[in-house]
């Protein structure tokens, strides 16, 4: 058997609101995926929305990854190209968040609702570790749920 599951997992979005300094808009898309590893045995999992920025859907993309995992007693090593992701984890930002009524430095966490579920999932395990990995680079298996999210938001209409 294998010694853990591994899950990789991006986010991503069609930004338009790009070119002018702006930020997504309504129509543009964006995806997320997520890989299970465990043995020989693969699950790719990916959905699309409308409108949600990268870090939301990088976010999504663990959360999702971790719901589809049934057995919560084999460790999980989660591999993301977010260093949103990976630092907010690994550095436990949202520790002080928390002690903080989901506020930083006065202002409302961006994301604070998908973090609290995010904790939710990640409560479940006995053990998980969180990996950064080079986006866009050699990992082959994080080159495949970039392609996967941007054939998801290929399948996406287009809203005019």
């Amino acid at each position: 058997m294998a010694e853990s599951i591994v899950l990789y997992t991006d986010g991503g979005n069609r930004n338009t609101g790009n070119q002018a300094g702006g930020s997504v808009r309504p129509t543009d898309k964006s995806a997320w995926a997520a890989l299970l590893i465990y043995g020989d045995h693969e699950k790719m999992l990916s959905d699309g929305d409308y409108g949600r920025t990268n870090n939301y859907m990088e976010i999504m993309a663990v959360i999702q990854g971790l719901k589809a995992l049934k057995r919560t007693d084999i460790p999980v090593d989660v591999y993301s190209d977010s260093a949103y992701v990976i630092n907010t984890m690994q550095q436990r930002w949202w520790v002080k968040w928390q002690q903080n009524n989901w506020r930083n430095h006065g202002k409302p966490v961006k994301n604070a609702a998908l973090w609290q579920a995010l904790l939710q999932q990640v409560d479940r395990f006995e053990t998980i570790n969180f990996h950064k990995v080079k986006g866009h680079a050699t990992n082959r298996n994080n080159n495949r749920v970039d392609a996967a999210l941007n054939q998801t938001m290929d399948r996406l209409a287009d809203h005019a």
